[in-house]
């Protein structure tokens, strides 16, 4: 043994693998007892039995960066998240109070013998997306939380109404500037009190006199605060009552600076932070002067906070909450800080204005419940003139006024009143289904999008306000902030917020993000984008000695983008925290500290450790998948194909949706067509947000409305368009494969019709977990439970009435050969279409999930659990278990993401069943092993955002590759060439 460990430790790397292999017994017990006992700085699991794996025993030195890899559903995650964080989690909700425990006590701890040595643990996935507009790029980086403390340190205000700067004022530097006017100015200083009425007037007056005041200016008079004046004032004070100004002082300009200091400090002491000075105005003729007692004055305000004058607008301190849209201080008060505000929108209402109003163009009153809004319109029309018989869109502005406001003297309301109807209604369900047809979201019309207040608008740094920095793309923002001019002051007080700033928007960048805007929304992101935004998030947190788990952090981001990103990462690794990703991308691999492979197959057939060791003794291992394809001894079959020839051409005209630069594109048909380009270069604005819905729109189908462009030609080569994206399934548990791919409905059949179930008179509805008769009462079918944390994330458990198995006890006890429902809902679509042999209807829709290469996945596991690729593999599924064999174009959206190079070429299989049949392919994608095996490229950039929006190539691969502007065809050349190991620099 001890020679075991010697070798281990200073023998050539191969061999010391070697060994581990050949002598695997031995070695985890050498390993586990004695090597770990000689150093502690590890991540222990023993027997880990969580999902799929396998009961095995891993090693993890803490303070390396190590990738998890292997092939879709072997246990990666398993092991990364639901093991490695879970429990790192777990521990640190151990460490709340015995109250806060106390509704804990279920939670689900990883199935493993030990686990020792974890330290706290971070995830970074792409679940749990914001889906509200207040959370944006800003504020998950806190790049805006500390953009308002920069704000609120070094803003400088100008008045939103004339410009002109505006600062609070000071007794002393009021009183140093009185004693620069002529020589013998005089000067009166008070306050301003307002008199409510003649009663509390009288008090009021009485009250001065007794502080010591002698005199007020009322209108164009002074008074004393005699008993005679006293009341001679009080007779004025009107229903509304008047405003008076108490005098501290009569002064000139001559007099002390300490006693026009203390007039000052006692006048704004007295008037809540606000002092009146009159200065006496020597020319007569001045526009600004005011007659008192015969002689000319000029009236100002004074105020410890920020005035104008002029326009008379007192601004609030600039503190943080003033520029945060989330702080009713701040927040614009008609959208309430979003930006948008939802309204009737016109074009739905008359989603067709060629059919006139008789014919139905107003929507809403075609149903036999509002039938009579219509009717009446056409009662009055004669009298108003309102031409019934002609196109909606050749009514006059007169006409449309009517419609829109109604006749209320012939009691009809128009629009305005029947949905203002409809607003006092809406507490009905079926009202406000109705109100969400005819609304849509535009733009505030009082802050334009902005989302602050006008007077937090009125604050800039270098010649922008807040909004305008935050409407910055990451590198602009940068560049801004980088040539910011400050004075020595500001520079002393900004160090700190400008510093977290700076590094944030850097991080951003490194991550492959700069071209995203700071006020960009998070649900407008992918999947990929989204991830990498809360990836910056932790980059910035400068945390030490944490386990960071990062799920496939290169999602969405082009070959050339990933070095940046993995520099960023080793950042997080050199302050000395453990990094452990799963991923598939290859650089990324290569360039981690330890590799740990689970597999060798899917599901059942996974769970096991393959591999763990260095980049070089994985490219050496005979039993590793990672290892064959990195070492070039497999995946031959995606290289050196020959392109099919394109069918025909679908051409998109004049796109400039984004950041498109009136694109025009012709896509092929009957071919596998990629469309490539860094990430922001305009990809999913041209081929899904532009595309997708002005082809639907031509084949006269639903869709959202196409950005801008001029036309599509060639749409009649297809019959049918369909969009698979990353979006989820479902936001339900309920949802599952063998729902969505319609096999529970003859599954459930087949339980129906055994004998227990007819004994017990079950129908296929008692099989279902979304039915009452025969769900778990507890959780409702659910199979787990959420315990409110309130201030935190909701905690999920098993429920401990069926333990998850979602069915009651009944349901359970009827078995199909040796098997409840529960137990087959447990299979992967492997073991089921097996299980199911002699059953087509079951069968036919199970082979699809085989063919899309979702075999491991359990048919029963809930929707919200699969991945964005297997998300999207699984709407694919189920289209190829519809009976359509029509001519059909189907666009997709990265759906190489979550796949292993193996789990890639059978998706390519998958790709090319369809084209062989007839259909064709728009794929979006970064992937270079289905880049090089594509048929045709669409190469958009060079760069992101408004350095991009433009094609830079087209063509195979090859021809791509010689285009010395595109940067796919940069990392081609390198790949092509043999060398992938440099593909992303």
């Amino acid at each position: 043994m001890l020679w075991l460990y010697a070798s281990s430790v200073f023998c050539d790397e191969g061999i010391a693998y070697n060994i581990r292999r050949q002598s695997a017994p031995l070695y985890r017990h050498f390993h586990c007892h004695l090597l770990i006992s000689l150093d502690s700085n590890f991540i222990r699991i023993r027997g880990c039995r969580v999902h799929n794996l396998k009961n095995i025993d891993i090693d993890i030195e803490r303070g390396r960066l190590v990738v998890i890899c292997g092939l879709s559903g072997s246990g990666k995650t398993s092991l990364a998240l639901d093991t490695l964080y879970a429990e790192g989690q777990r521990r640190y909700i151990e460490s709340f109070s015995a109250y806060t425990r106390q509704f804990l006590q279920r939670l689900d701890k990883p199935d493993c013998d030990s686990i020792d040595g974890i330290p706290p643990a971070i995830a970074v996935t792409r679940a749990g997306e914001a889906r509200t507009s207040r959370s944006t790029v800003g504020t998950a980086t806190e790049i805006a939380d500390h953009l308002r403390l920069l704000f609120s340190k070094i803003g400088k205000l100008f008045c939103y109404q004339c410009g002109k700067p505006v600062s609070a004022d000071d007794p002393s530097v009021a009183a140093s500037s009185c004693q620069l006017l002529p020589a013998g100015t005089r000067l009166m200083i008070g306050f301003d009190v307002h008199l409510p009425s003649r009663r509390e007037a009288s008090e009021i007056l009485l009250g001065l006199q007794q502080e010591g005041y002698v005199r007020l200016v009322a209108g164009n008079q002074t008074f004393h605060l005699s008993d005679g004046d006293r009341g001679e004032l009080a007779k004025r004070v009107g229903k509304k009552g008047i405003d008076i100004t108490v005098v501290v002082d009569r002064l000139t300009s001559e007099d002390e600076l300490t006693r026009l200091t203390e007039s000052f400090e006692t006048a704004m002491e007295q008037g809540n932070g606000k002092a009146t000075l009159y200065t006496d105005q020597t020319d007569e003729n001045a526009a600004a002067a005011i007659d008192i007692d015969g002689r000319k004055w000029t009236r100002s305000v004074l105020s410890r906070e920020a005035r104008c004058n002029a326009c008379e607008i007192d601004y609030h301190p600039p503190t943080a909450r003033l520029f945060n849209f989330n702080n009713p201080l701040g927040a614009c008060p008609q959208c309430e800080g979003f930006g948008d505000v939802v309204d009737v929108d016109m074009d739905l209402i008359v989603p067709d204005k060629n059919k006139s109003i008789r014919e139905g163009a107003i929507a809403p009153w075609n149903s036999p419940s509002y039938k009579h809004e219509l009717d009446e319109l056409l009662a009055l029309a004669k009298a108003y003139e309102i031409p019934v018989d002609v196109p909606f869109h050749e009514l006059k502005a007169k006409h449309l006024k009517l419609i829109q406001r109604g006749v209320p003297e012939r009691k009809f309301g128009g629009l305005d009143g029947f949905f203002a109807w409809l607003e006092r209604k809406k507490y009905k369900m079926h009202i406000r289904v109705l109100l969400s047809r005819y609304r849509s979201y535009s733009r505030c019309p009082e802050c334009n999008g902005k989302r602050l207040k006008p007077e937090a608008l009125a604050y800039r740094i270098g010649d922008k306000n807040m909004a305008e920095v935050a409407a910055m793309r990451a590198d602009e923002a940068l560049s801004f902030l980088a040539a910011l001019e400050l004075s020595p002051r500001d520079t002393i007080v900004a160090k700190e917020p400008l510093a977290q700033v700076r590094d944030r928007l850097n991080y951003l960048g490194q991550v492959g993000l700069s071209y995203l805007q700071i006020e960009r929304t998070l649900r407008t992101l992918s999947g990929g984008e989204t991830q990498r935004v809360a990836l910056t998030s932790a980059l910035g947190s400068a945390l030490v000695n944490m386990l960071y788990v990062l799920d496939e952090p290169t999602a969405g981001l082009h070959p050339h983008d990933v070095s940046r990103l993995g520099d960023a990462i080793d950042g997080l690794r050199r302050r000395g925290n453990t990094v452990v990703i799963v991923e598939h991308e290859e650089s990324m691999i290569r360039r981690a500290d330890e590799v740990i492979e689970i597999g060798p197959g899917a599901g059942e057939a996974g769970g096991k450790l393959i591999f763990q060791g260095t980049v070089k003794q994985l490219l050496r291992c005979e039993n590793s998948i990672t290892g064959d394809f990195l070492a070039g001894r497999r995946g031959h079959t995606l290289i050196g194909r020959t392109p099919r020839k394109p069918q025909g051409f679908v051409t998109l005209e004049g796109a400039s949706g984004n950041n498109l630069k009136d694109v025009t594109a012709e896509f092929p048909l009957g071919v596998l067509c990629l469309v490539t380009g860094i990430s922001g270069s305009g990809k999913s604005s041209l081929v899904q947000d532009t595309l997708y819905g002005a082809i639907r729109k031509q084949l006269g189908e639903s869709a959202e409305p196409p950005l801008r462009h001029r036309g599509v030609k060639g749409v009649g080569q297809i019959k049918e368009c369909v969009l698979i994206d990353q979006s989820p399934i479902s936001r339900s548990p309920r949802s599952s494969p063998v729902t969505f791919v319609k096999a529970f409905d003859p599954i459930r059949q087949v339980f129906a019709e055994t004998v227990e179930a007819r004994t017990r008179n079950f129908g296929p509805g008692h099989f279902s977990f979304n039915n009452e008769e025969g769900r778990c009462p507890t959780c409702e079918g659910d199979g787990r439970l959420n315990v409110d944390m309130q201030f935190l994330a909701d905690v999920t458990m098993q429920c401990p009435a069926c333990s998850g198995t979602r069915f009651r006890d009944e349901i359970l006890q009827v078995r199909y050969r040796d098997l409840s429902i529960a137990e087959v809902l447990a299979m992967t679509a492997r073991q089921a279409n097996a299980f199911f042999r002699g059953f087509e209807a079951v069968q036919v829709k199970l082979q699809r999930l085989l063919d899309v290469g979702l075999d491991y996945v359990a048919i029963g596991q809930p929707a919200t659990t699969l991945s964005s690729g297997e998300a999207q593999r699984l709407k694919l599924a189920a289209f190829l278990a519809s009976a359509k064999r029509r001519k059909t174009l189907f666009i997709l959206d990265e759906p190489s993401t979550g796949l292993h190079f193996a789990d890639i070429v059978r998706l390519y299989d998958c790709f090319d069943a369809l084209i062989e049949a007839g259909h064709s392919l728009i794929v979006v994608e970064h992937n270079l092993q289905l880049i090089r095996a594509a048929d045709y490229l669409i190469d958009l950039g060079p760069g992101a955002a408004d350095d991009g929006g433009r094609i830079v190539a087209v063509g195979t691969p090859d021809q791509v590759a010689d285009v010395l502007e595109s940067v796919t065809g940069q990392v081609l050349r390198t790949v092509l060439n043999g060398d992938t190991r440099d593909a992303e620099d």
